[in-house]
């Protein structure tokens, strides 16, 4: 059963990802995309979870959290063209309960209006 249009999900954003001032679309294109629900794990945990599991040093550094509503991003895929009808379907890991997953092809144009829609979240200071 898909989740819920409620629901807010997370997705690591890694150095390969993140130049230090632009965010690549190319965190969102593809089909199986990886995100996380926040209503199973709380974001002070997802830290530790994606540094422990996402992150592969020295290449691949965690950098911050891109966070967005199930509803919104439904929203940009209908508002696409051509429109397309994204769910996010839960895929518990053993490392990651709250683990879920979007099915569907994302072309670049789609992922580019995702990206922007992103609330960042930097990495809590120690």
């Amino acid at each position: 059963m898909p989740v819920g249009a409620e629901e807010d999900i997370v997705r690591a954003i890694c150095t390969d990802k993140w130049d230090g001032e632009r965010l690549s679309p190319s965190l969102f294109v593809g089909e199986g995309t990886s995100v996380s629900r926040l209503s199973l794990v709380p974001l002070v945990d997802h830290w530790d979870l994606f540094r422990r599991y996402v992150e592969q040093p020295p290449e691949r550094r965690l950098e911050m959290i891109g966070e967005i509503n199930v509803g919104r991003l439904q929203e940009l895929g209908r508002n696409y063209a051509p429109p397309v009808e994204l769910t996010v379907e839960p895929k518990p890991e053993d490392w990651n309960t709250a683990h879920a997953e979007i099915p569907q092809r994302i072309t670049r144009g789609l992922a580019n209006r995702i990206v922007p829609e992103l609330r960042l979240h930097h990495q809590p200071t120690r």
